[in-house]
C-alpha cells in the first residue's frame, strides 16, 4: 500500500475510534422512553470506545438503576476507575454497587472517596447520613445530615433524618428545634407536625403532643341534632 494511502487509512481509523458524545446523548434519551435500548445502545458505545469512562459510567449506572446485570456493571466500573481513578462519580456508583450487595463499610468508604475529590458532591453525603443512620451511628448521622441540609434546607425528607439522628443522638433541643422550623412551614406542616407529636410523646410531654395534633387535625364534624317529629 503506497504511503499516502497508509496514512490515510490510520487518520481514519483514529477518527472512527474517538468517542462521539452526540451518540452518548442520543443513547441517555432513549433511556426515557425504553430502559432496554437505552442500555443496548451504552452496550454499543462500550464495545465501540473501550476506553470512554463516561460511556462507561453512564452503563453501570443504568444498570445499577435496572437493578439487572450488575456483573457487568461491576466490571464498567472497575475499568473506569482504574481509567480514571480522580472521577467522582465513579466512586459515587461504585457506592451504589456496594449497598447493593450488603456492604455498608464498602460504600461509606466509596462515597468518602467522592466527597474528597469532590467536596460538593451531596448526593454521596446524603447516601452516607442514610447508612449511617441505619447502621445506629446516630452522631455521625446528625453530623451528616446536618451538612446536606446546609446546601439543601428545601429538603423535607432531609431535614426529618436530620431532627430523628440528632434525637437518637441526645441532642433533643436541636431535633425539637429542626421539627418545629419544618412545622412553621406551611409546605411541610402536617407530616412535621406529625412527627413533631411523636416525638414529644416519646419524651414525654402529652401535653404538647395534644396541642400539636390539634393544629394539624380537622375538628371532629358535629352532626346536626334532628328536630323531633310532631306526628
Amino acid at each position: 500500500m503506497p504511503t499516502a494511502c497508509l496514512w490515510l487509512a490510520t487518520v481514519s481509523l483514529a477518527i472512527s475510534a474517538v468517542p462521539d458524545p452526540a451518540r452518548l446523548q442520543q443513547a441517555l434519551a432513549l433511556e426515557q422512553t425504553d430502559e432496554a435500548a437505552g442500555l443496548a445502545a451504552l452496550d454499543a458505545l462500550v464495545v465501540a470506545f473501550p476506553d470512554w469512562v463516561l460511556a462507561r459510567l453512564e452503563d453501570a449506572r443504568l444498570r445499577l438503576k435496572r437493578g439487572q446485570g450488575l456483573e457487568l456493571a461491576e466490571a464498567h466500573l472497575e475499568a473506569a476507575r482504574s481509567y480514571h481513578p480522580e472521577n467522582a462519580r465513579g466512586h459515587f456508583l461504585w457506592g451504589m454497587l456496594m449497598e447493593e450487595r450488603r456492604d455498608a463499610r464498602a460504600a461509606i468508604a466509596s462515597y468518602e472517596i467522592a466527597l474528597t475529590l469532590r467536596p460538593d458532591y451531596d448526593e454521596a453525603r446524603f447516601r452516607i447520613a442514610g447508612l449511617q443512620l441505619a447502621q445506629g451511628d446516630f452522631k455521625a448521622a446528625a453530623d451528616s445530615y446536618r451538612l446536606y441540609v446546609r446546601s439543601h434546607p428545601e429538603a423535607v425528607g432531609a431535614r426529618l433524618q436530620l431532627a430523628l439522628a440528632a434525637e437518637r443522638a441526645g441532642a433533643l433541643k436541636e431535633a425539637e428545634q429542626e421539627l418545629k422550623r419544618l412545622f412553621e412551614a406551611p409546605a411541610s406542616r402536617k407530616v412535621a407536625g406529625r412527627k413533631l407529636a411523636e416525638f414529644y410523646e416519646r419524651t414525654g410531654h402529652a401535653g404538647q403532643a395534644a396541642r400539636v395534633r390539634a393544629a394539624i387535625e380537622p375538628p371532629a364534624r358535629k352532626l346536626r341534632e334532628l328536630q323531633r317529629s310532631g306526628r
